[in-house]
């Protein structure tokens, strides 16, 4: 079993650069079988757009709520970069994502994560019916994510293939840990959950906090068949190579980073002496 662990290109990502949610970069990521995640948030008509926030101001030229917009307002947007410059492209919908990840020519490893950011039971039916259309065909090459599991199950009830992901991290998740150490009580009670999960996020802090405290909560999660994801390293944080070595030898399946071509070029230096 090979120690390397997948590089997810976290928002469509390649490099920090790029901008996020792009459609160039994700036509990329299909046909050389990457990992890849967007976030989703719900438009007004029942459609989906690809944006982090709850708001466009931030990552679009337009402003006010996400939800106050339909599919048609989005197509007379473009994104903004991090550091708030306009750029030529759209924002993507959820329509647009899907069938590009339909096609023949997509990689058999090719694999999506939707992030679901808004409150699935406020969902409209239309909501509901046009998330089943867009991944009838193609349900197996995605992951639906979030942390509401009841909600994850029925919004993807009757889509084969489609796999269900659980983030158990809340906001004051790994100071709790810090002071209590209950690092098995932690993923017991997430595979109690949401045992139907093929993959668990897990902020990288916190699976460090478990190793210095002599627990290895990849481990309790591979022993129920759920893969780990490690969130969000990037190649500017402190110790990044040491991080990078220590979650390899923990056995996260996956790594979420804006910086995959950096940290692939981490790991072909690093995994031969890990090894």
């Amino acid at each position: 079993m090979s120690l390397r662990p997948a590089l997810k290109w976290h928002r469509l990502r390649q490099v920090r650069s790029d901008c996020a949610f792009g459609l160039a970069s994700m036509l990329q990521g299909w046909a050389c079988g990457a990992s890849m995640e967007v976030d989703l948030r719900a438009l007004g008509d029942g459609d989906f757009v690809c944006l982090h926030d709850a708001t466009v101001d931030r990552e679009t030229s337009a402003a006010g709520p996400v939800r106050d917009f339909t599919s048609s307002d989005v197509r007379s947007m473009v994104m903004r970069t991090d550091d708030g410059h306009l750029t030529d492209l759209q924002p993507m919908l959820f329509g647009d994502l899907a069938a590009a990840m339909d096609g023949d020519a997509v990689h058999p490893d090719a694999l999506m994560q939707l992030d679901f950011k808004d409150d699935i039971g406020a969902l409209s039916a239309g909501h509901r019916q046009h998330f089943h259309a867009c991944l009838a065909s193609c349900a197996d090459r995605f992951i639906l994510s979030g942390d509401d599991p009841a909600g994850l199950l029925s919004l993807g009830a009757g889509l084969p293939g489609l796999k269900i992901g659980y983030d158990p991290c809340r906001d004051d998740t790994l100071t709790r840990l810090r002071r209590t150490g209950a690092f098995e009580a932690f993923a017991a009670d997430a595979v109690h959950t949401v045992p139907f999960a093929a993959y668990v996020y897990l902020e990288y802090p916190i699976i460090l906090a478990g190793l210095d405290a002599g627990v290895n909560v990849v481990s309790i999660f591979h022993s129920v068949g759920m893969k780990v994801d490690a969130y969000t390293l990037n190649a500017d944080h402190h110790g990044v190579e040491e991080t990078l070595c220590r979650l390899v030898q923990a056995g996260v399946d996956q790594i979420t980073t804006d910086e995959p071509l950096v940290l692939e070029n981490m790991l072909d230096r690093l995994i031969p002496q890990i090894g």
